[in-house]
């Protein structure tokens, strides 16, 4: 598959006051009848704006339509309906330009770019990282490989200093270029590990990583850069698995939400935030940030993950569950949550799952041998599965011990995980007689210490 990845960018300049579509002319004889998609990426997301098919010329027009414009950000032209494929992953400038290739092999030499002078600029920063780092790892090997005593090791550790204070003066350069190139250099460097220090440790190149994620990232730039979702999952990674201080995510989620003002722009990150917190069994940071998040003002809509901000955390009322008996909205009933434990139980445990999940099927198999010790303790099952083929559901349903299962055959996007924040399974919720939400968790474990 040919995959072209060539970086575009320019100064933004406006010509005029009134916004208008952007314009790539593009000359590709060679791809002449060929289907296309033309993509820019939007936070967490990407938009497909055209979808079309190359004239027998060759010759076409990409648009970024008025709504988008100015547009500065990763792109992608997408040859589509070939085993072969193709294509261009392109950052755009806020105007026009134009790209052709009349070769049939397109290539970063014959690939001509007109109205963009950045192009060379953005070549030499990646060139000059990579020879930074070829001589770091070449100098690091050697000083494993020689040793302290050996006679060549300070010269080995003379070249290794010497490429730490290079790729030093590297970042510095970074921070005075300060336009896309440089912002996305860094952009990419986080998703391959790499932050604005040579360090060490493991755990100082995470830390860096999340000090420049919170202190200097461009949150427009990373917006367009096709990495946004990844980079904060990364941040939240860093922040369970190794920083481990709620009061330091806090401070920094504050600062995070205090740069980003674009309402359309918070929302996908505030989801993104809690998808991942969600993921890594972090309940007790989503609760911790939920009143910044809310009073912020700059979130559109509560829904999938977000949802979790308004409901579905600890000391929250539960939200009311839509039981559907097989696909027919027909069937369908609500119980409130204050009749979840009835009359007959103390407690009630909500589980979320899929079936064929991994985790899923390991947290089932715990949740029957303790099924036992759960009744005894006057709890209540109910069993929420988003299985959108209901054959498969109902046959792993009927091994249950608990009789009350359901699904709506739609998956995910089913009301009750939407109203739940419930974006990974398996999640569970322990609730009161009261329909108060006391434990929200992905462990069995959790549940039963809660128990004791």
């Amino acid at each position: 598959m040919i995959y072209i990845k060539i970086l575009l960018t320019t100064i933004l300049t406006m010509v005029c006051l009134t916004v208008k579509a952007q314009k790539i002319e593009m000359y590709f004889p060679h791809f002449a009848g060929k289907t296309y998609d033309f993509i820019i990426f939007q936070g967490s997301g990407t938009k497909t704006v055209i979808q079309d098919t190359i004239p027998s010329d060759g010759r076409f027009t990409l648009t970024v339509p008025k709504e988008n414009a100015p547009y500065t950000g990763m792109s992608r032209w997408l040859i589509t309906g070939t085993q072969q494929g193709g294509g261009l992953d392109m950052l755009i400038p806020g105007h026009d330009f134009a790209v052709s290739c009349t070769e049939i092999i397109p290539d970063n030499k014959n690939i001509i770019y007109t109205g963009n002078t950045e192009i060379p600029q953005l070549n030499d920063l990646y060139t000059k990282q990579q020879g930074i780092f070829a001589k770091y790892d070449a100098m690091l090997q050697a000083r494993k490989a020689f040793g302290a005593d050996d006679k060549n090791y300070p010269l080995f550790d003379t070249e290794y200093q010497k490429q730490m204070k290079a790729y030093e003066a590297f970042q510095n350069e970074l921070k005075k270029i300060n336009n896309y190139p440089a912002k996305f250099t860094n952009i990419v460097n986080i998703t391959q590990g790499i932050g604005t220090q040579i360090v060490d440790s493991k755990e100082q190149k995470a830390k860096n990583i999340a000090h420049y994620i919170v202190q200097d990232m461009d949150w427009q730039t990373l917006y367009t850069s096709g990495h946004w979702a990844g980079i904060i999952s990364s941040w939240i990674d860093v922040h369970s698995m190794i920083i481990n201080d709620p009061q330091q995510f806090k401070a920094d989620f504050l600062t995070v939400s205090s740069k980003i003002q674009n309402p359309k722009n918070y929302t996908d990150f505030v989801q993104a935030v809690a998808n991942a917190l969600t993921r890594n069994g972090k309940d007790e940071l989503i609760k911790m940030i939920t009143p910044v998040v809310v009073k912020s003002g700059k979130v559109l809509s509560y829904e999938r993950a977000s949802a979790v901000y308004l409901s579905g955390i600890e000391g929250t009322q539960a939200k009311d569950l839509i039981l559907t008996e097989g696909s027919s909205k027909e069937n369908s009933k609500i119980l409130k949550s204050t009749d979840f434990a009835g009359k007959d139980y103390t407690k009630t445990l909500l589980l979320f799952y899929h079936s064929g999940c991994g985790n899923c099927e390991t947290l089932l198999v715990e949740l029957k041998k303790n099924y036992e010790k759960l009744k005894s303790e006057n709890i209540h099952i109910i069993a929420l599965s988003s299985d959108t083929d209901l054959s498969v559901f109902k046959n792993k349903a009927k091994d249950f011990p608990w009789k009350d299962s359901y699904a709506d055959g739609e998956g995910a996007n089913g009301e009750n995980f939407k109203n739940y924040g419930v974006t990974g399974t398996p999640t569970l919720f322990l609730i009161d007689n009261q329909g108060k939400i006391i434990l929200r968790t992905a462990s069995l474990d959790n549940v039963l210490s809660k128990l004791n």
